[in-house]
Formats: C-alpha cells, sequence, structure tokens
C-alpha cells in the first residue's frame, strides 16, 4: 500500500481542478448614479450597522430590536446559513481518508459435491471483522470545486441574511412612519371634521331664519361627507400600518402594544451619507449574494468537467476470519488487501457533456443576473437621491403653507374674540389650517421614509461588523 501511495502522490500533488478559476466582477468605472452628478452627500462618512438610530428615537430603536429578535423571516435566514454552513463543513469530508469497519457472522453448511466430492457436507460458523480504509485521489478537483461551491453557497447565504437584517429593518423604519403619518393625519381629520359639523349647524340656523339660501346649506353638507370620508380612510389606512408593523416586528397584531410615535419624534439626520458605486458594489448584501451565485456556478462548471475524467481509489483493508469467535485475531486468521481502482467513463449517451454545457449556461445566467443587480442597485440610489430633493423642495414648501394657514388661523382667533369675525368663519379657518397639516405630515414622512430608503439602497453598513446580530 505504501508503494501505491508513493506511486500516486506525485500525481495527486501535480493535478489541477479543472473548470474556470473565479474572479470577483470588475469594479464600476463611474463615478456617480446620476448623469448629472449626485449632490451634496458626505462620501466620507461612515454608516453604522444600526443606521437608524440615526433618527434619534429610542422607540424606533426598540420596534427594530423586536424584529430582529422576534422576524419569522430572520429566524429563516439564520437556518439557512447554518445549513450552508454544515453542507460546507460536510464537503470537507471528501479530502480525507473514509474508514467502515464491519462485523460478518454466518453459519453455513457446505456441501463438497460442487467439488465432484460425495463426501459428508459440513456445517460451520465464520466470523469476520474487519476494518476498511479508501481514499479517491482529487486529481482533477472534482472534490475541490465542489467544496468551493459550497463555501460560496455559504458565503451568500452569510449575505442573504445581512440582507434579511436590512430589508427588515428598513421595512420596520418605514411602517413606523407611515404609522405616525397616519395616525396624526387622522387627528388633522379629526379636527376638520368637528369644524365642519360646527359651520354646518350655524348654516341650519341661518338657513332656518331666512339668512342663508339652502343651496350654501347642500354645499356645506356636501364638504362635511367628503371630509367624513376622509377621516374614514385615514383611520383605516392608521389600522393597517399598526397590522403591518405589528407583523414585521413578529407579533400578532392583537398583542402587539406598539408605542405611540409622532413624526416629532423621528429626526431627520443632518448629513446623509454616500458611497461610490465602486463601493456599494462590494458592500450591498444582495450584490454580495449575487457574486457568490456566480462563483458557485463557476465551480459547478469545474465539477461538470471533472465527471467526465478518470477518478483513481486507493483502498485497504485488514481483519481476521475464523470459524471460532475466541480465536479472531489469533495466529493464521489474519486477512488483509491493498489496492488501486482507476474508472473512467466510456459512454454515458451525452449525459456527462450536456450537464457541463448546462453547467455553462448555468454560470453565464449567474453573471447576468449580478450584473442586473447591480444595475437595479444603481436605479434605486438614483432614484432615491432624486426623491429626496423633490422631498426637501416640498416639505419646505408645505412648511411655509402650514405656517402661513396657521397664523392666519390664530388671526382668526383674536378677530373672533374681538367680535370682528364668526363662529362658521373661525371654523373655516380651522379646517384651512388642518389640511394644510394633514399635506405636511405627508411630505414630512416622504422625506423621512426617502432618507432611510437611501440608507438601505447604501446597504446599510452591515460589513462594518465581522457579523451580523444573532437571536
Amino acid at each position: 500500500m505504501r508503494r501505491a501511495l508513493a506511486l500516486a502522490l506525485p500525481g495527486l500533488l501535480a493535478g489541477c481542478a479543472v473548470g474556470p478559476n473565479f474572479h470577483r466582477p470588475a469594479l464600476p468605472t463611474v463615478a456617480s448614479y446620476r448623469p448629472d452628478g449626485d449632490g451634496a452627500y458626505d462620501r466620507a462618512a461612515a454608516i453604522d450597522f444600526d443606521w437608524w438610530r440615526a433618527y434619534d428615537c429610542p422607540a424606533l430603536d426598540g420596534l427594530i430590536a423586536r424584529a430582529i429578535a422576534n422576524s419569522p423571516q430572520v429566524n429563516v435566514a439564520q437556518a439557512r446559513l447554518r445549513s450552508a454552513q454544515a453542507q460546507l463543513r460536510a464537503g470537507y469530508g471528501a479530502f480525507f481518508p473514509a474508514v467502515d469497519a464491519s462485523f460478518d457472522a454466518t453459519r453455513e453448511k457446505y456441501s463438497p459435491s460442487r467439488l465432484g466430492s460425495s463426501n459428508a457436507g459440513s456445517v460451520f460458523s465464520l466470523f469476520t471483522p474487519s476494518i476498511a480504509v479508501s481514499y479517491a485521489l482529487d486529481v482533477f478537483g472534482a472534490n475541490r470545486r465542489a467544496t468551493e461551491a459550497l463555501r460560496a453557497t455559504a458565503e451568500g447565504q452569510q449575505q442573504t441574511l445581512r440582507a434579511t437584517y436590512l430589508t427588515l429593518a428598513g421595512n420596520v423604519a418605514s411602517a413606523a412612519i407611515t404609522r405616525a403619518q397616519f395616525h396624526e393625519t387622522v387627528e388633522a381629520w379629526q379636527a376638520i371634521v368637528a369644524a365642519q359639523s360646527l359651520q354646518l349647524d350655524a348654516a341650519h340656523a341661518r338657513v332656518a331664519s331666512g339668512v342663508a339660501t339652502t343651496a350654501s346649506e347642500l354645499a356645506l353638507e356636501q364638504q362635511l361627507d367628503s371630509s367624513r370620508a376622509e377621516l374614514s380612510a385615514a383611520q383605516a389606512k392608521a389600522a393597517q400600518a399598526d397590522d403591518l408593523l405589528a407583523i414585521l416586528i413578529g407579533d400578532p397584531p392583537a398583542s402587539a402594544h406598539l408605542p405611540a410615535i409622532r413624526l416629532a419624534d423621528l429626526h431627520q439626520p443632518a448629513t446623509l451619507p454616500l458611497r461610490l458605486p465602486s463601493a456599494l458594489v462590494r458592500q450591498r448584501p444582495d450584490i454580495l449574494v449575487a457574486e457568490a451565485a456566480a462563483h458557485a456556478a463557476s465551480a459547478q462548471v469545474g465539477v461538470a468537467t471533472a465527471a467526465m475524467l478518470p477518478d483513481i481509489t486507493l483502498s485497504a483493508g485488514m481483519g481476521s476470519s475464523s470459524n471460532a469467535i475466541e480465536r479472531l485475531f489469533s495466529a493464521g486468521t489474519g486477512v488483509w488487501s491493498y489496492g488501486a481502482g482507476v474508472s473512467a467513463p466510456l459512454f454515458e449517451g451525452g449525459t456527462l457533456l450536456n450537464r457541463r454545457v448546462a453547467a455553462k449556461a448555468d454560470y453565464q445566467a449567474a453573471v447576468a443576473t449580478y450584473r442586473q443587480t447591480v444595475l437595479l442597485a444603481f436605479e434605486q440610489v438614483a432614484d432615491t437621491l432624486s426623491a429626496i430633493e423633490a422631498d426637501t423642495a416640498a416639505e419646505q414648501a408645505q412648511t411655509r403653507a402650514d405656517s402661513a394657514a396657521h397664523t392666519t388661523y390664530v388671526l382668526a382667533q383674536a378677530d373672533h374674540q374681538a367680535g370682528l369675525l364668526s363662529d362658521a368663519d373661525l371654523q373655516t379657518s380651522l379646517a384651512t389650517w388642518q389640511q394644510a397639516r394633514a399635506t405636511l405630515l405627508a411630505a414630512r414622512a416622504a422625506r423621512l421614509q426617502d432618507s432611510a430608503a437611501l440608507l438601505v439602497a447604501l446597504g446599510g453598513g452591515w460589513w462594518s461588523q465581522s457579523a451580523p446580530p444573532r437571536k
């Protein structure tokens, strides 16, 4: 056996892994996400893995912590990562000899007539314990490529887990912002409905006294019904936002016990970071998942290629064989063997060749998927940057409109107290201010959400720690 190993070892050492060697895709050469540049963003600012703390809202921090601890999405990603890592460890076993033990015990009757003898047959027992060792020489790298594919798959699952954390945190932040907006919008529409109800009561009195027409009364009724419909829609959206947030944090809606969060509790980050496209492709989890998939597909081309080439296996065994169990391992009962075997496919009906063709096509598809993932990531960042600019302008305009409406209402209150303005006109001013407030709430929420979307699109900083948090 030592001589066989000595003869085979040079071939093993000289052997190479067939198939393509994977190289990471080249970095993009573009320096911005939009044709006219990306604006004034801090490209040197760090993005922490807990990026949501930039909103300085402890209630939001608590919601995301609950989501990470309880979400079934995280549990699924963690389990799949453990499975991929276990599969990788199992794959390493191919590089070690396989050692098997066996023990056979038989009792049989032998008939000499099979050898042309007329003697009586004999009955005997045979006991055979043995140990067998086999080792497949990975001359063409089938095992190495298979393990390479498993390693890439495990890395992909690691990045999938990070992407799950990132997406979950982004969804919780977005849902919390939406929920705060809708609940405050309900308050605004409740105030509008109350104000318009008082206006309608005053109109009823004026019509009854003959100082107003029925047409004006009907117009107010129509306006009130429209506002009540808006209130009902806002209440439904607020309830749906509650339900969505509860599910995201892993609790049933009936027992989620969500904290009260107002938009004023969420502070817009003073500065927003930005990453170059060349940095984004090395940091964003979904891009790294696509890269790992391309790596695994590349290794599978090597596996399919090696399957078309010969396999060399070394084997050895030793044991004892005796008619009496008490004589096992005594002098004269030892048995042993060693050998080497070569097997090579001669005709498989095109199966192996077409598997290799399929593996190459899968690799090409994985590379194209990687490119598409990168393009979609660039699009997401570009769209978010444009949205933030529009949100900023819209919020500024709506802030001015809300301030003007509020000032008008304050002045109307003073005129009302001085007897210069009727109750109905005061309620009209209040309703106008609350409508401006509802519009401002929508603009402010949109800016907060798009800021969170930018941090998510940039990868959320999960690369800044050695491993994502575990449950």
